[in-house]
Protein backbone atom coordinates (compact mmCIF):
# COMPACT_ATOMS: atom_id res chain seq x y z
CA UNK A 1 0.00 0.00 0.00
CA UNK A 2 1.20 2.84 -1.05
CA UNK A 3 2.53 6.12 1.59
CA UNK A 4 -0.53 8.84 1.61
CA UNK A 5 0.17 12.53 2.99
CA UNK A 6 -1.98 14.65 5.30
CA UNK A 7 -1.91 18.05 4.72
CA UNK A 8 -0.05 18.89 7.99
CA UNK A 9 2.83 17.04 6.96
CA UNK A 10 2.73 18.21 3.32
CA UNK A 11 2.93 21.71 4.51
CA UNK A 12 5.98 20.85 7.20
CA UNK A 13 7.64 19.74 4.18
CA UNK A 14 6.51 22.67 1.67
CA UNK A 15 5.52 25.84 3.71
CA UNK A 16 3.89 26.86 0.56
CA UNK A 17 2.24 24.23 -0.81
CA UNK A 18 -1.20 24.40 -1.24
CA UNK A 19 -3.03 22.08 0.70
CA UNK A 20 -5.20 20.71 -2.68
CA UNK A 21 -1.84 19.24 -3.79
CA UNK A 22 -2.33 16.55 -1.09
CA UNK A 23 -4.87 14.92 -3.02
CA UNK A 24 -2.60 14.63 -6.28
CA UNK A 25 0.54 13.82 -4.28
CA UNK A 26 -1.10 10.68 -2.99
CA UNK A 27 -2.66 9.41 -6.18
CA UNK A 28 0.95 10.24 -7.58
CA UNK A 29 2.11 8.09 -4.96
CA UNK A 30 -0.34 5.01 -5.59
CA UNK A 31 0.37 5.13 -9.40
CA UNK A 32 3.99 5.04 -8.57
CA UNK A 33 4.23 2.30 -6.49
CA UNK A 34 5.55 4.80 -3.51
CA UNK A 35 5.11 2.09 -0.23
CA UNK A 36 8.48 3.19 1.51
CA UNK A 37 9.26 6.09 3.19
CA UNK A 38 12.57 6.69 0.84
CA UNK A 39 9.90 6.40 -2.05
CA UNK A 40 7.55 9.13 -1.01
CA UNK A 41 10.35 11.86 0.32
CA UNK A 42 12.48 11.45 -2.57
CA UNK A 43 9.14 12.05 -5.18
CA UNK A 44 7.96 14.62 -2.72
CA UNK A 45 11.33 16.47 -2.89
CA UNK A 46 11.38 16.17 -6.26
CA UNK A 47 8.03 17.36 -7.70
CA UNK A 48 8.44 20.03 -5.44
CA UNK A 49 11.52 21.41 -6.02
CA UNK A 50 10.31 21.13 -9.64
CA UNK A 51 7.40 22.75 -9.40
CA UNK A 52 8.44 25.73 -6.55
CA UNK A 53 6.30 23.68 -3.78
CA UNK A 54 3.39 22.52 -5.88
CA UNK A 55 2.47 25.45 -7.11
CA UNK A 56 3.61 26.05 -10.41
CA UNK A 57 2.76 23.43 -13.62
CA UNK A 58 4.38 25.42 -16.26
CA UNK A 59 7.99 26.34 -17.05
CA UNK A 60 8.73 30.16 -16.44
CA UNK A 61 11.47 31.07 -18.78
CA UNK A 62 9.87 29.49 -22.26
CA UNK A 63 10.15 30.53 -25.54
CA UNK A 64 6.75 31.24 -26.62
CA UNK A 65 7.55 29.65 -30.51
CA UNK A 66 8.57 26.38 -28.55
CA UNK A 67 5.34 24.33 -27.82
CA UNK A 68 6.87 21.34 -26.01
CA UNK A 69 8.30 23.43 -22.59
CA UNK A 70 8.20 22.24 -19.49
CA UNK A 71 4.56 21.18 -18.20
CA UNK A 72 3.15 19.48 -15.01
CA UNK A 73 4.79 18.86 -11.70
CA UNK A 74 7.85 16.74 -13.40
CA UNK A 75 8.20 19.62 -15.95
CA UNK A 76 7.70 17.26 -19.09
CA UNK A 77 9.47 18.97 -21.80
CA UNK A 78 10.77 18.13 -25.47
CA UNK A 79 8.85 16.42 -28.45
CA UNK A 80 10.26 13.16 -27.62
CA UNK A 81 8.72 12.87 -23.75
CA UNK A 82 5.29 14.48 -24.89
CA UNK A 83 5.07 11.40 -27.36
CA UNK A 84 6.11 9.10 -25.22
CA UNK A 85 3.71 10.64 -22.54
CA UNK A 86 0.72 11.09 -24.90
CA UNK A 87 1.06 7.31 -26.21
CA UNK A 88 1.19 5.80 -23.22
CA UNK A 89 -1.61 7.96 -21.91
CA UNK A 90 -3.77 8.07 -24.74
CA UNK A 91 -3.59 11.66 -25.19
CA UNK A 92 -2.81 13.84 -28.24
CA UNK A 93 0.08 15.81 -26.23
CA UNK A 94 1.68 16.51 -29.88
CA UNK A 95 -1.53 18.56 -31.28
CA UNK A 96 -2.21 19.74 -28.10
CA UNK A 97 0.42 19.69 -25.30
CA UNK A 98 -1.43 21.64 -22.93
CA UNK A 99 -3.06 18.56 -22.14
CA UNK A 100 -0.10 18.23 -20.16
CA UNK A 101 -1.88 20.46 -17.60
CA UNK A 102 -5.18 18.87 -17.15
CA UNK A 103 -3.57 15.12 -16.65
CA UNK A 104 -0.58 16.71 -14.47
CA UNK A 105 -1.07 13.05 -12.30
CA UNK A 106 -0.80 11.03 -15.02
CA UNK A 107 1.36 12.19 -16.36
CA UNK A 108 3.41 13.44 -13.54
CA UNK A 109 3.21 9.65 -12.48
CA UNK A 110 4.14 8.04 -16.01
CA UNK A 111 7.43 10.00 -16.10
CA UNK A 112 8.40 8.88 -12.83
CA UNK A 113 7.67 5.23 -13.78
CA UNK A 114 9.05 5.60 -17.25
CA UNK A 115 12.11 6.74 -16.04
CA UNK A 116 12.57 4.17 -12.95
CA UNK A 117 13.17 7.20 -10.44
CA UNK A 118 12.41 4.25 -7.80
CA UNK A 119 15.68 3.03 -8.43
CA UNK A 120 17.18 6.44 -6.96
CA UNK A 121 14.81 6.51 -4.21
CA UNK A 122 15.12 3.07 -2.91
CA UNK A 123 19.06 4.11 -2.29
CA UNK A 124 18.33 7.53 -1.10
CA UNK A 125 20.52 8.92 -4.76
CA UNK A 126 18.76 12.52 -4.44
CA UNK A 127 21.51 13.84 -7.06
CA UNK A 128 20.93 10.80 -9.68
CA UNK A 129 17.14 11.55 -9.55
CA UNK A 130 17.53 15.17 -9.78
CA UNK A 131 19.73 14.95 -13.06
CA UNK A 132 17.35 11.98 -14.16
CA UNK A 133 14.54 14.82 -14.20
CA UNK A 134 16.35 17.86 -14.95
CA UNK A 135 19.10 16.73 -17.44
CA UNK A 136 22.58 15.59 -16.62
CA UNK A 137 23.91 19.10 -16.14
CA UNK A 138 20.92 20.07 -13.64
CA UNK A 139 22.17 23.41 -12.13
CA UNK A 140 24.07 22.99 -8.30
CA UNK A 141 21.07 25.31 -6.77
CA UNK A 142 18.35 22.81 -8.24
CA UNK A 143 20.39 19.94 -6.62
CA UNK A 144 20.36 21.78 -3.45
CA UNK A 145 17.20 22.68 -3.02
CA UNK A 146 16.49 19.05 -4.14
CA UNK A 147 18.53 17.94 -0.91
CA UNK A 148 16.84 20.17 1.16
CA UNK A 149 13.39 18.80 0.74
CA UNK A 150 14.41 15.13 0.37
CA UNK A 151 16.02 15.80 3.94
CA UNK A 152 13.21 17.87 5.40
CA UNK A 153 10.23 14.89 4.03
CA UNK A 154 12.45 12.53 5.61
CA UNK A 155 12.37 13.92 8.51
CA UNK A 156 8.62 14.21 8.16
CA UNK A 157 7.96 10.80 7.13
CA UNK A 158 10.65 8.91 9.04
CA UNK A 159 13.04 6.01 7.54
CA UNK A 160 14.99 7.33 5.26
CA UNK A 161 18.88 7.82 4.71
CA UNK A 162 21.09 10.13 5.80
CA UNK A 163 22.67 12.06 2.68
CA UNK A 164 26.20 11.69 2.84
CA UNK A 165 28.33 15.15 3.25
Amino acid sequence: MAIALTPSQLKAICPEAPASAVLSINSILLRTGSVTHLRAAMLVAQLAATSKSFRRLEEEDRRPSAPFFGRSWIQLSGRRSYREAGAALDLDLLRHPELALGSNTEVTAWFWNAHHLNGFSDVGDVDGCTRAIAGGSAAPQRLALSRTIYERACHVLGGCHELAA
